[in-house]
């Protein structure tokens, strides 16, 4: 994925300042493009595990929450098997800068939704029945929850569901060790910066903690 690198280091180097709002703070704050991509995006490594896992799985249809600046998108549409990822951005100016990444990679797969998880999610998925979802929009365990829940009602052929930041908060982390107890998921591993649930398969439960 040397070209979405190229895209990412082009990101570090923007210095447009941005207006923005913390849905969790409630208050408005700017900051810069390059300073956003230095904070907010995820490791080529990491990235570079999720598009690895995706292709493991022989995922077709893929959800995010956050899109953030688009890398990740373009990383997980990446795959020859995906048809199609949907991604919900709440930021009108970050879904802008995502939407004129995916102008240059990867278009024709990759559908933008801008609004809160609140608002979209639940419609999003009924339609579209994700099979991989990645959920990084809010670093709230009721916002997690939610979209698990969802997803366990909504979509039967669901093969993973990637939380990022599981340790972003005391709230985090206790929500994730919340899933992790929970006997409808029968394997769930923490990587420390993300937690992975593998929702249908057939065995002892067990989890996981990997060094990564």
């Amino acid at each position: 994925m040397e070209n979405v690198e190229k895209l990412r280091n082009e990101l570090k180097k923007d210095h447009q300042i941005i207006d923005l709002y913390d849905l969790k703070e409630k208050r408005n704050y700017r900051k810069t493009v390059s300073s956003l991509a230095q904070t907010s995006l995820s490791t080529p490594k990491f990235s570079a595990f999720i598009y690895l896992l995706i292709d493991h799985l022989k995922v077709t249809k893929v959800l995010e929450t956050g899109t953030s600046l688009g890398i990740n998108s373009l990383y997980m549409a990446g795959p020859q098997l995906v048809k199609k990822l949907c991604t919900i951005e709440a930021s009108p100016i970050i879904a802008s800068i995502a939407k004129k990444q995916f102008a240059k990679l990867l278009q024709h797969k990759i559908a933008i939704t801008e609004g809160t998880i609140q608002d979209k999610f639940e419609a999003l998925i009924v339609k579209e029945k994700p099979e991989f979802c990645f959920i990084d929009a809010d670093h709230r365990s009721v916002h997690v929850k939610f979209c698990v829940n969802h997803l366990m009602k909504h979509c039967p052929g669901i093969k993973c569901i990637i939380i990022h930041d599981i340790y972003w908060s005391e709230d985090m982390q206790k929500g994730w060790d919340e899933l992790v107890q929970d006997e409808r998921f029968a394997l769930t591993v923490d990587l420390f910066q993300a937690g992975l649930i593998f929702p249908h398969i057939d065995m002892p439960k067990q989890h996981f903690t990997l060094r990564f």
